[in-house]
Parts: structure tokens; C-alpha cells; sequence
């Protein structure tokens, strides 16, 4: 490359240079300008109250924003304008209190607002006079959790207890007109297809329908499932007569009914006739029938899906 043109470009790489250094320049000095006149400004801050009586909740209705007017340059209300500011009350400090309502007096002369917003403006009008403090009673107690679930097991599987939680019941705690309606609470829906065999999880609780002023603890809780090898058992169980007429002779055929339910095989060697009960109650019989309904009145905890092979027994009133 020639000399001559070296210079040409080293002359037009200078003048980029100059270009630049005076735009950025002028840009500071103009923003520097902009800032340093005064505005008038509506800002809204938030409210935070604090020292509040350990047994006492904020109540939705309290004032939550206070809207300010305020004067300054740019620089004291640069801050205002990237972040929410907050003005702190002290429940110690309200001005009168009634009936858990407490009311705080706001002054646009006090140093106290200043001093809160760190602003060196002035602050022209407040939006209210007064700030209101409502509070209800923080009531907590202990609820049961219910468990929601769809559970299907493989063919020849199945669990004695089932899907089993703990801990069983949780704390809610908030405003006491609200927990006093809660009564119980669910877990989300756990959702299982063709298990055979043991499980263990976390469920969470289910919070979606309730209030924002309410909270529990814990927020979860262990799920778990013992699963088996399940068969099929029979069992033949007499049939015990409830509400004889006094002087009156029943029979009934047959003096046995079969008994059919599913059990673990652990367990299976476990289930004896003594462990069921089964009635013919006669105040239930129809006019004119000469069958007794079966009901089937204890079983064992250990068996499922039980069922009366007949629903009903043929009898006769022997004079």
C-alpha cells in the first residue's frame, strides 16, 4: 500500500474516532441537562407493616398503596422510577386503633416520609391523610389430608393397605372466619397403571382453590405402597338369623354361604370362616317371599374386593 493512501485511511479512522467521542459526548452532556431540571411526578409506593401481634393476620382490605406526589430533578426521581419503593408503619406507632383496625396519619410535611422513600425532593400531596391497618385472627390448626388416586394393579398384584400418607394431616394456619370452614385437604391426583410392585413418592397438596391468606405445612407428603402377590380365597361362612319372631322356628337353606375375595399370598393361610359374619335379618323380608337377603357384616382387613357368591336364602317358618 502506497503512503499516500495509509494516510487517507489513518485520516478517515480518525475521523470515526472524533465522530464518536463527540456524539457520546453530547449524549452525557444532554442526558446530564435532562436530569438536572425538575419534575412534578405521581408515584405509587408500596405499604409494609410491621410488629404485628403474633396472633393477628393482615387483613386484604388494608391499604396495601399509598400514590405520592413528588418534585425533584431527574436524579432523585431516577429511583423512583426503576423499582417500587416501600413505606414501612409500625404497628406501635398507629395513631388510634379500633376494633383490630388500625390507623396510621400521614403528613406530607413529615420527615418520616422522606426519610422512607431516601428522597431529597419535595413531596407536593399524599393521596390519603390516613392509612388503614385491618387485621384478623391468625387461627392455625391441623386438618386430615385426603388422598386423591386412580390406582390400577397388575393382574394378580394388589396392596393390603393401599396407598398409605404421612403424615396423615397437616397445620393450616390464616384468617379464622376462612380455616374455620376447612375441614380436610387433598393431595394432587396420583395417577398409576399395572403396578406390581412397592412405590414410594411425594405428593404434593393440592392448594389451587385455596385463599391466598391461608398456608399449610408441610406442603408435601410421603406416599408410599406395599405391593404383593394376590390369589383368590373362598371361604364357607354359616349364616347366623337376626329377629326371630318369639315362638316362631326358622329354617333356612343352605346353612352356609361361599365367600369370595382376594388376599395377598402371605396372608392367604391366615383367613379363616370365624373371621366373617353373615346375617339374614328377617325384619328385612319382603311379604310373601321365602327368601332372606344375606348381608355380609365383618370381614378381615387383609382381603379385598369381597363378595357373597348368593345374595340370598331360601328359608320356611316351621309351626
Amino acid at each position: 500500500m502506497s503512503a499516500r493512501r495509509k494516510n487517507r485511511f489513518s485520516f478517515k479512522r480518525n475521523n470515526v474516532k472524533t465522530f464518536l467521542f463527540f456524539l457520546i459526548f453530547t449524549s452525557l452532556l444532554w442526558l446530564f441537562t435532562q436530569f438536572s431540571k425538575n419534575y412534578t411526578e405521581e408515584v405509587e409506593v408500596g405499604i409494609r407493616y410491621i410488629n404485628l401481634p403474633d396472633d393477628r393476620i393482615l387483613n386484604d382490605r388494608s391499604d396495601q398503596t399509598l400514590k405520592l406526589t413528588l418534585n425533584g430533578n431527574g436524579f432523585r426521581l431516577m429511583n423512583h422510577y426503576w423499582s417500587t419503593s416501600h413505606i414501612e408503619f409500625d404497628v406501635a406507632n398507629a395513631t388510634t386503633y379500633i376494633d383490630n383496625e388500625y390507623h396510621f396519619f400521614v403528613n406530607k410535611e413529615a420527615q418520616f416520609l422522606k426519610n422512607e422513600l431516601d428522597f431529597k425532593g419535595r413531596i407536593l400531596a399524599v393521596q390519603k391523610d390516613t392509612v388503614k391497618l385491618k387485621l384478623d385472627i391468625n387461627l392455625e390448626k391441623r386438618i386430615p389430608v385426603k388422598i386423591e388416586q386412580n390406582i390400577e394393579y397388575t393382574t394378580g398384584y394388589g396392596s393390603d393397605k393401599g396407598l398409605e400418607i404421612s403424615p396423615d394431616s397437616i397445620t393450616i394456619s390464616g384468617p379464622e372466619k376462612i380455616v374455620d370452614t376447612i375441614q380436610s385437604i387433598s393431595t394432587k391426583e396420583l395417577e398409576l397403571e399395572a403396578v406390581n410392585s412397592d412405590f414410594s413418592s411425594r405428593l404434593e397438596i393440592d392448594i389451587q382453590d385455596l385463599p391466598p391468606s391461608v398456608t399449610i405445612y408441610p406442603a408435601e407428603v410421603d406416599a408410599s405402597i406395599v405391593v404383593s402377590k394376590f390369589t383368590e380365597g373362598r371361604s364357607e361362612v354359616p349364616i347366623t338369623l337376626q329377629n326371630v319372631p318369639e315362638g316362631d322356628k326358622i329354617k333356612i337353606f343352605p346353612k352356609e354361604v361361599t365367600v369370595v375375595y382376594r388376599v395377598g399370598l402371605d396372608r392367604y393361610n391366615e383367613i379363616t370362616p370365624m373371621d366373617f359374619k353373615v346375617v339374614a335379618n328377617y325384619n328385612n323380608v319382603a311379604d310373601d317371599s321365602s327368601f332372606l337377603i344375606l348381608e355380609l357384616v365383618q370381614i378381615p382387613e387383609s382381603i379385598h374386593d369381597v363378595r357373597l357368591r348368593d345374595k340370598q336364602v331360601q328359608y320356611v317358618i316351621l309351626k
